[in-house]
């Protein structure tokens, strides 16, 4: 699939958890070639080439080179959307990364030669969520995607829960969301239940909560689960896992290149290991794009 950003996201999704091996020496720097040196530029023209968008981004291993690409062709703001690339330093020069996903206060982005910290010299491929607020953000670079209206651009679910729920110990919780923000394609039909994508689609999901009165140490999970109109679940996610804090604890979970079947949605669950106290989520959202599928 050329020219979209779909195609590039998911060729970006493949590589998160890549590390690179000692003097930075990593698959992309040497594709470009230019091995050994930082690769951020060359993770991004490495997606782009990979997936025949070669055309529309720039293929460079110098940062500011993409920047003045880009706005040398009118394609440049600081406003985010989706596949747009995203360069940081006070003029471009530090770090660029991939542009996943993004709400009014923060975008989710893939990026190479980076680490959760977001380092611009880092170790690997990684999806991270930065305020759009940063300092470190200069500005987007918008490829001319083609098909976005039908293809490409997905559509946009924003939902959050601002009252409590309960959660028991070692049982399994549907989070319920009752605020919408944004439920284009009423994929949101139980107003104030835990549904958040409707089949038939292809999504990329975030969601995350604020837990309190779990112990220090108590293992958290939490899931994606597919469930049918039965209620029965279908699919399961993969777990993962965080430990409770001191004082309240936020836990966080993206899925990507997620596919809900038609009948089917998708809900997110909050689990407690044990534990001595029952505990309670404080605050909970979630952020998905998804992209309708042909019938």
């Amino acid at each position: 699939m050329a020219n979209t950003a779909k195609a590039l996201l998911a060729e970006a999704t493949e590589h998160i958890g890549y590390k690179e091996g000692p003097n930075n020496d990593n698959m992309f720097g040497r594709w470009y070639p230019m091995n050994n040196e930082p690769w951020c530029a060359m993770f991004v023209s490495y997606c782009a080439w990979k997936t025949g968008n070669d055309d529309i981004i720039p293929k460079f291993a110098y940062c500011p080179n993409g920047v003045a690409w880009f706005k040398a062709r009118d394609q440049w703001n600081r406003t985010p959307s989706v596949g747009a690339i995203v360069f940081y330093g006070t003029e471009g020069q530090d770090h660029v990364e991939m542009v996943e996903s993004f709400t009014d206060s923060e975008i989710v982005t893939i990026g190479g030669n980076t680490n959760n910290d977001g380092s611009s010299n880092g170790d690997g491929v990684y999806r991270r969520r930065i305020s759009r607020s940063s300092p470190r953000i200069y500005g987007y670079g918008h490829p001319t995607y083609k098909n976005d209206e039908d293809l490409d651009m997905p559509k946009r679910v924003s939902l959050a829960r601002k009252t409590e729920v309960a959660l028991k110990r070692n049982t399994v919780t549907q989070i319920p969301f009752d605020d919408e923000y944004s439920d284009g394609g009423d994929q949101h039909p139980d107003k104030g239940g835990p549904a958040f994508i409707t089949g038939n689609s292809d999504y990329i999901a975030t969601a995350a909560a604020t837990i309190a009165g779990i112990a220090p140490g108590i293992t958290i999970q939490t899931r994606f689960l597919e469930i049918n109109s039965k209620g029965d679940v279908v699919k399961e996610g993969p777990i993962e896992e965080a430990l409770a804090t001191t004082g309240n604890t936020y836990v966080t979970q993206t899925r990507a290149g997620g596919v809900c079947d038609p009948g089917n949605h998708v809900v997110w669950t909050i689990e407690v290991i044990n534990g001595d106290t029952d505990g309670k989520v404080t605050y909970a959202e979630v952020q998905a794009n998804y992209w309708p599928r042909q019938a």
